[in-house]
């Protein structure tokens, strides 16, 4: 049974501790700082590997050739559509991350040895994923639509045959637009994790923790109480970022701040459950330091999807980005700043994000301690 009086002293207490250690402030609001310029001006990756779909709208033999021959290359895996509309809602979905448009008369335009238009659309969330699909795919175009126009009329069909590429959500291809929404991941748990686990060791090694357990306080009042100070400190620290990205850094932000505030405050909920955790295991501030950089900080950093695209990964270290929340946090931070409000993506990975906080405060709750 929670008591709002225990509570609301407790979350006092931790609050009071917070700003009377100078060390917690700068990790709350000057780290952010630092990592999110270092993103924004000083990093930039290169991708290998994508997801394309193509819209066969013909679906004519000379069409279907066009597909299987992009279906063979290593650069790509293809995906087929019959329509543009699927074709455009996988995009938006994250199925696919460009959709190559074949129109209906295609075919009849190549064996005329006239132009045979396409178009090429491209999820500019990731610029450098997006420069190299658009790169690929277009001398892939041109490498076929030359051997099938000299096979049909012995023409060079170089220049035979246009296409159209139009980048969407980023149509400037900066890489600063992806890494920069993606750098609040990584900022957010190093902050809800890192902060909250040595904190609440200190107490251990300072012997004021013995104090706090000599109150009749339940483990969920003290789950909670150690928890939401430093969650919305991390919240603090979200819409710091955000504002910096904004108007610092000239990131666009097309979603709202009510998607960002939820997507945001998913995420810190697992990261402060995960330091909480790791403080009552690890009752020792370099251990529980130790233990959050490599449980969180690191695997966040990596497996997220900010610097290293997942799809080149090997598959079986695919399967494990699955169980870190910063890979669904990632997608919904570019989803809101480059596209908008896209709700059923949003829900679809806040709900992963969810299932896995309900693990970690379960397990934290129950190794939270009442007694010595």
């Amino acid at each position: 049974m929670i008591r709002i009086e225990r509570l609301t002293a407790l979350i006092w207490k931790e609050w009071l501790q917070v700003f009377r250690d100078p060390s917690a402030l700068m990790i709350a609001f000057l780290l952010p700082l630092i990592m999110i310029f270092l993103f924004g001006y000083g990093l930039s990756l290169d991708a290998t590997s994508v997801k394309l779909g193509v819209a066969l709208e013909d679906s004519s033999p000379t069409a279907r050739s066009f597909f299987n021959a992009l279906d063979a290359s290593r650069y790509f895996s293809a995906r087929y559509y019959t329509n543009r509309a699927d074709a455009e809602a996988g995009l938006c979905d994250g199925d696919v991350r460009a959709v190559l448009v074949i129109p209906n008369d295609f075919s009849k335009r190549v064996e005329e040895g006239t132009l045979g238009p396409a178009q090429l659309l491209v999820d500019g969330a990731d610029a450098n994923t997006a420069l190299i699909v658009e790169n690929y795919a277009t001398a892939a175009y041109a490498q076929w639509s030359a051997t099938r126009l000299r096979e049909l009329r012995g023409l060079d069909g170089f220049n035979k045959i246009n296409l159209e590429t139009r980048t969407i959500y980023n149509p400037e291809q900066s890489s600063r637009n992806c890494l920069v929404p993606g750098s609040t991941a990584i900022v957010l748990a190093m902050i809800g994790t890192l902060l909250t686990c040595m904190v609440v060791a200190r107490e251990w090694e300072r012997g004021t923790m013995e104090a706090t357990l000599a109150t009749p306080i339940g483990r969920l009042e003290m789950f909670l109480g150690k928890m939401i100070p430093y969650f919305l400190l991390g919240l603090a620290a979200a819409l710091e970022n955000a504002a910096v990205a904004r108007y610092v850094l000239g990131v666009p932000f097309r979603g709202s701040i009510l998607a960002f505030v939820y997507a945001s405050g998913a995420f810190l909920f697992v990261a402060t459950a995960q330091g909480v955790l790791i403080s009552s295991v690890c009752r020792d501030q370099n251990l529980a330091s130790q233990v959050a950089l490599l449980s969180s900080f690191l695997p966040n950093y990596i497996l997220s999807g900010v610097l290293f695209e997942i799809d080149a990964m090997p598959k079986a270290l695919q399967m494990i980005t699955y169980l870190f929340p910063a890979r669904y946090y990632v997608v919904c931070l570019q989803t809101i700043f480059m596209a908008g409000d896209v709700w059923s993506l949003l829900n679809r990975q806040i709900g992963c994000i969810a299932v896995i906080g309900v693990v970690f405060c379960a397990a934290a709750i129950a190794k939270t301690p009442r007694r010595l």
